[in-house]
């Protein structure tokens, strides 16, 4: 059993005999039950059938939460955001999705639902290689939950392709940065679409070396370098893996200082 929604990933994959559903299940009929962006007792909640106009377009995303502004502004072309969902983005379980990394750096989880009842699963969890998720056959993504940003937390994200829209990220990374009253770090989790091999995973190792610290320009330069240590990445037509950790180095930098400067600003 395959499960389509709108089909934005799937249909062209299914064109280039990628793959070949043996039975459709089509839950796209589901908009009333499926289709929402929710906020309530500092949780929010999005339906797996929202689509990336949705988040465009929710008051929710701004300000700390403009993470998703931001990625969902450079998704696609405005045709297919009014119709990929965020639930077909999470279960692509590739690189190539932007909104994975920006979950996990919100410590999303996901409710699924199927026969033997719901569940909830972190997203770390959820996503046990390319293409492949912990979603038993008889079950549904019914949601993507995260807690809302706590006082002094930003969040920010980048990406790199070859063109500005309508692209594969080269690489992308996601940021929630959390500081303490003094401005040391209080938490962070650092997200890209490839850590080690071809899916998206947090960088722990950097986030570990954050925690406690004040952000100067010498911490920065030293998360830079446990960030290259830790990155294990392969090379493509689209780019080296050097290329790809200069470039997950100067994001990182490029994050922190962005959400410190706007934290502070705030305070």
């Amino acid at each position: 059993m395959t499960v389509i929604a709108s089909g934005t990933d799937l249909i062209p994959r299914m064109r280039k005999r990628q793959i070949a559903p043996s039975v459709l299940v089509d839950i796209s009929s589901f908009q009333d039950d499926l289709r929402y962006i929710r906020q309530s007792d500092q949780v929010v909640r999005l339906g797996a059938l929202a689509t990336l106009t949705d988040v465009l377009e929710s008051p929710v995303f701004k300000d700390e939460l403009s993470i998703l502004h931001e990625a969902a502004g450079l998704f696609g072309a405005p045709q297919v955001r009014n119709v990929a969902t965020v639930g077909g983005n999470v279960c692509s379980a590739t690189s190539s999705e932007d909104l994975i990394p920006v979950f996990m750096a919100l410590g999303a989880s996901l409710k699924l639902i199927g026969a033997e009842g719901e569940r909830i699963t972190p997203l770390k969890e959820f996503i046990v290689g390319k293409r492949a998720t912990a979603m038993r056959s008889s079950e549904i993504l019914a949601e993507i939950q995260f807690e809302y940003p706590r006082e002094r937390s930003w969040t920010g994200f980048e990406k790199l392709g070859r063109r500005n829209m309508l692209f594969i990220s080269l690489v992308s990374m996601a940021l929630s940065l959390s500081l303490e009253k003094d401005f040391a770090v209080r938490s962070a989790r650092v997200a890209l679409n490839r850590v080690a091999g071809r899916i998206p995973d947090l960088a722990e190792k950097t986030e570990d070396f954050l925690v406690g610290r004040k952000l100067s320009e010498e911490t920065i330069a030293q998360a830079q370098t446990v960030l290259a240590s830790e990155l294990a990445l392969t090379s493509d037509f689209r780019g080296s893996a050097t290329y790809r950790t200069e470039v997950a180095k100067v994001f990182l930098k490029r994050l922190l200082q962005r959400c410190y400067g706007k934290i502070r600003g705030l305070a």
